[in-house]
């Protein structure tokens, strides 16, 4: 679906999104939500 560059990218962000300390849970699901939508993979 992706060229292998943007697939790293977007592992790159998911990863780094649902791996921290920072965010909250439900920020962090708001962002994977948004970021399946902007590909086109709607929930």
């Amino acid at each position: 679906m992706l060229p292998e560059k943007q697939k790293q990218a977007y592992r790159s962000f998911y990863d780094s999104a649902r791996n921290n300390d920072i965010l909250d849970s439900k920020t962090t699901l708001l962002i994977h939500f948004a970021t399946a939508m902007a590909l086109g993979c709607y929930p």
